[in-house]
C-alpha cells in the first residue's frame, strides 16, 4: 500500500494558487516562536511522498507555513554527526530568543560522551547504528 494511500492529508495553495498537499506525521519540537510563528522539527509527507524530517516555520494552525527544509534519514543522520562535532563555545554566532529557557550549551567532550554513551548501548543490543533514529 502506498504512503498516500494510508494517511490524511491537508490540502493548502501557495501563492500562485497550486495545490500542496501535506501530512504531519510527527511533531518532534519546537526551535523557536515569532509573532505567532513556530519553526518546528517534524516529520512530514509532501502531496502523497514518503515522509521526511522537515524544518520550517507555521502558524498556530498548521494551516500556513513558510519555506523550509526537508531532509531524508540519512541527511539528518549526517547532520547530528555534523552538530556532534561542533564547539558552541568557539562558534560566532549571537544567541536568539527561544520558547523555552536551555541549559548551558554543551560542550563537544560533553556531546562526544553522549554519543559513545549511544554507541555503547548500540553494541551491547547488537545494533550497528551509532544514532538513535
Amino acid at each position: 500500500m502506498e504512503y498516500a494511500e494510508k494517511a490524511e492529508f491537508t490540502e493548502v495553495k501557495d501563492r500562485n494558487e497550486r495545490e500542496i498537499v501535506f501530512h504531519i506525521v510527527e511533531h518532534i519540537g519546537v526551535l523557536s516562536e515569532t509573532k505567532g510563528w513556530k519553526r518546528e522539527l517534524n516529520v512530514v509527507s509532501w502531496n502523497g511522498m514518503p515522509p521526511k524530517f522537515d524544518i520550517r516555520e507555521w502558524d498556530e494552525y498548521h494551516e500556513l507555513m513558510r519555506k523550509g527544509i526537508t531532509l531524508t534519514k540519512g541527511e539528518m543522520r549526517e547532520l547530528y554527526n555534523i552538530l556532534a562535532e561542533v564547539d558552541f563555545t568557539k562558534v560566532e554566532v549571537p544567541e536568539t530568543r527561544s520558547r523555552r529557557k536551555r541549559e548551558e550549551p554543551v560542550t563537544a567532550a560533553e556531546r562526544t560522551a553522549e554519543t559513545a554513551v549511544v554507541e555503547t548501548t548500540a553494541a551491547a543490543e547488537g545494533s550497528s547504528e551509532a544514532i538513535p533514529f
